[in-house]
């Protein structure tokens, strides 16, 4: 049975994300997502958090051409599934959603390399 309220849409961004462990130890990944909505995301990476544990996220939205990401989607989430394909371990990823959507905010950032944006979600 489908439980998703939104429309998903294909896109493969770059994501960075962030959440705290025991001890308020911070953890950091990065990885691609696979599709977005307007209140969620299912991203691909080899760094997966726990379950139902709320997360800060950035989405870095690429322009046309690649070269500069113009847009971010940033945000605290929960992560609420975790996936490992049965056939091929390297294949992992997790679902987060918002309960609320003014937890997520778009941000312009025009001309900036990606690798700035990267750097900028792991300061998070």
């Amino acid at each position: 049975m489908e439980m998703r309220n939104e429309l998903r849409y294909r896109l493969d961004a770059p994501a960075v994300f962030s959440w705290e462990g025991a001890h308020h130890r911070r953890f950091h990944g990065e990885g691609i997502t696979r599709d977005v909505s307007v209140q969620g995301a299912f991203i691909l990476t080899a760094t997966i958090p726990p379950p139902d544990c709320p997360i800060q996220v950035d989405l870095l939205l690429p322009t046309v051409t690649g070269l500069n990401a113009e847009m971010r989607i940033t945000g605290r989430a929960r992560v609420i599934r975790v996936e490992q394909s049965p056939s091929d371990a390297w294949i992992r990823g997790f679902a987060v959603v918002t309960d609320d959507l003014n937890q997520w905010g778009l941000m312009t950032m025009p001309g900036q390399p990606e690798s700035a944006l990267v750097e900028a979600g792991r300061a998070h």
